[in-house]
């Protein structure tokens, strides 16, 4: 279970010792996307989510993606503090992706009326599983970047020590490209950026056009453990 006074690295160990569990039940429920994706066309793409609770409490969000031949897996694990809701995306490669309660509060308003948490949480994930992370000037910080996502931009900075990027501010659309739309072509080459295999690397040095590119499904995922 993930506790309210812990640390963004603190989640982060966790949560990587506890995502095998979230990939097999993923793997298992969905295993016919390996199948599809050989019929999908290249510009095509299979997208589905779900909720799933681990024998340790935590708390995840997942999509599966199907595309070009593959099939990726993105976990998100979620947890309260005393200031709200936060989330956290982990990745077989680089750096966590961590959303800080202000990010949030933005989004589960968005998503929030006539439906659950859950379904907050999910529609949250579905929107911002596949980014495109650039360098920008975000407030000063020593190594600023900007996820661009289907709806908008989140910005924050990369704590390379802790192999975390810390995302602090949601922009939508309208006030977002004021600031940020010169990065929005970005976005066209992220699917085909999921198909290449970069070297692999320590987690903090992973170049960040490889970041969040969640993990391949194999069959053996599904199999018990």
């Amino acid at each position: 279970m993930i506790r309210s006074n812990m640390t963004p690295a603190q989640v982060a160990s966790a949560a990587r010792k506890d995502v095998g569990q979230v990939l097999r039940h993923a793997t298992e429920k969905h295993s016919d996307l390996e199948r599809l994706c050989t019929k999908l066309g290249k510009d095509k793409q299979e997208v589905r989510s779900g909720c799933f609770t681990s024998q340790k409490g935590l708390q995840w969000v997942y999509v599966a993606a199907a595309n070009q031949g593959r099939v990726r897996i993105y976990p998100l694990v979620w947890w309260a503090t005393r200031k709200g809701t936060c989330a956290m995306q982990i990745d077989a490669e680089g750096p966590a992706a961590f959303f800080q309660e202000h990010v949030m509060h933005r989004y589960i308003k968005r998503y929030l009326r006539g439906g659950t948490l859950f379904n907050a949480l999910r529609e949250f994930h579905r929107y911002n599983y596949e980014k495109a992370s650039q360098p920008c000037d975000y407030k000063g910080d020593r190594e600023s970047y900007t996820a661009v996502i289907d709806d908008g931009y989140v910005a924050g900075e990369y704590l390379k020590d802790d192999a975390i990027v810390h995302y602090r501010t949601y922009y939508d659309m309208p006030m977002g490209e004021r600031r940020f739309g010169y990065l929005r072509p970005s976005l066209d080459w992220r699917q085909l950026m999921a198909t290449i295999d970069f070297e692999r690397v320590a987690r903090r040095d992973t170049p960040h056009f490889a970041w969040g590119r969640g993990y391949l499904m194999r069959a053996e995922m599904g199999m018990a453990a």
